[in-house]
């Protein structure tokens, strides 16, 4: 919500290097401890190790897949400078979908430990950030009036507060968890490094967003292991 707040308000900000650190902090939690946690029930379920990394691997590709088709479908219909007003709400729509996934990864992580819901929060916290200032700009480009792109904020920031209650409804067993968790790693993995990572370095390439990249993961390595002594 807030992400969206400063974009229609016009807020100045360095957009750059919060995309950047928000990608590095994707990518901290993935190695440092989503991916670790999948490992430990591995060894409990009886799932094999490669199994989850395949999970890993097939959400990475998942998500790939969806956002090249997308580009793929619209590309021919966009006429130079303008962007039709079924882009954005799809682009929303997709958006928006990430953010409920974001919630049942928050949910999940709960259902494993408090400290790893916490630290999975605090990543989704970041990612979800750039996904509001997202909403709102492709909206805009649209062409939507600013009413239209804060209706969409708003369903934007609900979803994953939705997704993670969904997660209350049904009891989830315990090898499910183990692959979610690989689901998720692969779909954060995506996210930070080829979706926010580019476009941090889309319009400028400098020490700062590498030094922002690079303090993102650090601050999610510091954090998980404050959060298990």
């Amino acid at each position: 919500m807030i992400g969206g707040i400063f974009t229609l308000r016009r807020v100045i900000l360095n957009i750059n290097m919060l995309f950047a650190f928000a990608a590095g902090a994707l990518i901290g939690i993935s190695f440092f401890d989503i991916l670790p946690e999948a490992a430990t029930l591995s060894t409990s379920t009886g799932i094999r190790l490669n199994i989850v990394l395949i999970v890993v691997v097939v959400a990475f590709l998942a998500f790939h897949t969806v956002d090249q088709c997308f580009l793929c479908l619209h590309a021919s219909k966009e006429q130079p400078g303008h962007a039709p007003p079924i882009r954005g709400m799809v682009k929303a729509s997709g958006l928006s979908i990430h953010s409920f996934l974001d919630g049942v990864a928050i949910g999940t992580a709960f259902y494993v430990g408090f400290e790893l819901g916490l630290v999975v929060a605090l990543a989704v916290v970041f990612h979800d950030f750039s996904d509001g200032l997202n909403t709102v700009t492709v909206m805009l480009r649209s062409g939507s009036s600013h009413r239209t792109a804060f209706e969409w904020l708003i369903l934007d920031s609900v979803t994953p507060i939705l997704g993670a209650a969904a997660t209350l409804l049904a009891h989830i067993p315990l090898y499910a968890i183990t692959l979610l968790l690989a689901f998720f790693a692969g779909e954060f993995l995506y996210l930070g490094a080829t979706d926010l990572l580019p476009e941090a370095h889309r319009h400028e390439n400098s020490i700062k967003l590498l030094f922002a990249t690079i303090l993102g993961v650090a601050m999610i390595f510091i954090t998980t292991q404050i959060v298990h002594i």
